[in-house]
């Protein structure tokens, strides 16, 4: 049995959590928020046999997506 520990944005955690659902995947859903950005970011948590690790890894990679943020710093 693997834990699998995952960060995922707020507007991507119910795609993610849907396809694992769809892929028999269980999932934990835990609300969280960013230290550095302040932005709101879903956890997730799945408990799988190895054989499923892979699997669920690629669902996160494919249902999640890659975002920049321009951040104003007062130096």
């Amino acid at each position: 049995m693997k834990l699998v520990l995952a960060i995922v944005s707020d507007e991507d955690g119910p795609k993610v959590m849907n396809e694992l659902n769809r892929n028999g995947i269980g999932v934990t859903k835990l609300g969280s928020t960013g230290g550095f950005l302040r932005v709101g970011n879903t956890t997730l948590l799945l408990g799988l046999e190895e054989e499923k690790v892979e699997q669920a890894i690629e669902i996160i990679k494919k249902k999640s997506k890659s975002r920049k943020q321009i951040v104003n710093s007062s130096v």
